[in-house]
């Protein structure tokens, strides 16, 4: 590994990362993926999918063993690794995984999004209590009493794919949502608006919320907590190295390239106005053509 040099790193197995890699692959170039979780990234957390050419329907989750059987079949190598820092001041570019060291000529980054914390002690209570995902997780909590903490409206989607599920949802968003209260379609659902988290109590598990509301202290009984804030690029690593948008999206130009020579990006992680599986393969496929 120390001694070896790729052609073609991709950093990230999701859709778009996956369509560079054949793409490269197709070109006669050593290639290899680093991907932190599963080949498919967050595909499995969709629960169905209508927009995709060839299919009427498919779930995430049978489209991500699509993909995982053709990253297979073209055997493209993929390194389980979390990515800490780069070096991508020389021709051959430098990445540093917590387990491995990796050199390439070129460097795709195809990481996408990750969600938004909410900045509390929710690490505490992640995979007990707590998720990211009301679509993935719903069905751990079935009659049961659960919460979504939402901005601006971000978890009403989750908050009504756990309402078919928990006998009962509260929505804490931190704007006012007397309106949406009023349309909810849904009632088991109770909205409340103008909240401010203030801590997730429990031993062991999610047992309690803590917040606020109008300068009043409250507390729910609940057996989970979905956090739903939306999601935020995975370019922490590159501020300072490539040119990022005012909202941490690279820049590349039409061929996927960045800002620094031999640099690719597509897919979500990218300045775009689309974040579809379309686009990302979209992207993808001009990045592996032309890194």
């Amino acid at each position: 590994m120390e001694n070896e040099v790729f052609d073609i790193l991709i950093l990230g197995g999701g859709v778009a990362g996956i369509t560079a890699s054949v793409y490269a692959k197709r070109r006669n170039k050593k290639v290899a993926i680093v991907e932190e979780m599963l080949i498919g990234g967050q595909l499995a957390s969709i629960n169905e999918i209508e927009n995709f050419p060839s299919y009427d329907k498919v779930t995430g989750f049978e489209l991500m063993q699509n993909f995982q059987k053709q990253v297979k079949y073209n055997k493209i190598p993929v390194f389980s690794d979390v990515v800490e820092k780069v070096d991508f001041s020389k021709d051959i570019k430098v990445i540093f995984g917590k387990r491995n060291k990796f050199f390439a000529k070129s460097v795709i980054i195809a990481t996408g999004l990750t969600y938004k914390k909410l900045g509390k002690n929710e690490d505490e209570f992640l995979g007990r209590g707590v998720s990211y995902c009301a679509i993935c997780d719903a069905n751990f909590y079935k009659n049961q009493e659960v919460a979504v903490v939402s901005k601006k409206g971000s978890g009403i989607l989750g908050a009504l794919q756990l309402a078919d599920v928990c006998k009962k949802v509260y929505f804490l968003d931190s704007e006012d949502m007397t309106i949406y209260a009023k349309a909810c379609p849904k009632k088991n659902i109770e909205v409340i608006s103008n909240v401010e988290i203030i801590n997730i109590l429990g031993e062991g598990k999610v047992n309690e919320v803590e917040f606020k509301v109008n300068d009043n202290v409250e507390k729910l009984k609940l057996s989970a907590l979905f956090i739903e804030l939306g999601k935020r690029p995975l370019t922490d690593i590159y501020k300072g190295v490539l040119k990022l948008d005012d909202n941490g999206y690279i820049v590349t130009n039409e061929k996927m390239e960045t800002s620094v020579k031999g640099v690719f990006a597509c897919g979500d992680i990218r300045a775009g106005v689309l974040k579809q599986l379309v686009s990302a393969c979209a992207d993808g496929a001009i990045a592996g053509q032309f890194a």
